[in-house]
């Protein structure tokens, strides 16, 4: 599933970038915008979680500038071999801060309730204020007007969870590890007003 998503992600950066014009992302956008909004495209089909995200540009200067971010991450009910059924509803903030051109870093959390169900040794439900962070680096690409994608690979883990289950390494449900950081990528295409 990994070598899926990555090779997904190779193709459309190399589409991608063959079809953006040679000039940077400050002179391809008109300064007076300062609204977008953000789809995770891949994250639907490969790990059946949707996020959408609002941005507002908080400053500019040349090719650097910030990113405020506001939108919801919702991962739809799956089942999870070691854990349950697993289903999370949570609001996302963020900020993306843009060094040179489209290369940026990007530093978010989610918030929400996080619901198992069915747990896999207890067979109870489990709801939860579950606290995630993760950390990314990526590109924006301009690929239209007032369109871009911005492909992004990092790091994410939960830091928090007010009413934990137990989760195990593997399918033989021995060995209990708790909840650990994971890689994770994502694509996100927005557009700009």
């Amino acid at each position: 599933m990994k070598l899926l998503l990555i090779t997904i992600l190779f193709i459309v950066i190399t589409v991608i970038s063959n079809a953006q014009h040679s000039s940077s992302l400050a002179a391809n956008q008109d300064r007076s915008t300062k609204h977008g909004i953000e789809v995770d495209v891949i994250w639907p089909f490969v790990a059946q979680a949707f996020r959408a995200h609002y941005t507002h540009t908080l400053w500019q200067k040349n090719d650097q500038r910030g990113d405020l971010l506001v939108g919801i991450s919702i991962d739809f009910p799956r089942d999870r071999d070691t854990e349950g059924r697993f289903a999370d509803y949570s609001i996302a903030t963020g900020y993306r801060q843009y060094f040179w051109k489209g290369l940026h870093a990007e530093f978010n959390q989610t918030t929400g309730l996080g619901v198992l169900e069915d747990h896999v040794t207890t067979g109870e439900t489990y709801k939860s204020f579950d606290w995630l962070m993760a950390g990314y680096v990526g590109y924006r690409f301009n690929i239209a007007r007032k369109w871009y994608a911005i492909p992004q690979f990092g790091i994410s883990g939960v830091v928090y969870k007010s009413n934990p289950w137990p989760i195990y390494a593997d399918e033989t449900l021995t060995k209990e590890v708790g909840e650990e950081p994971f890689l994770v990528g994502t694509l996100r295409v927005g557009i700009q007003f």
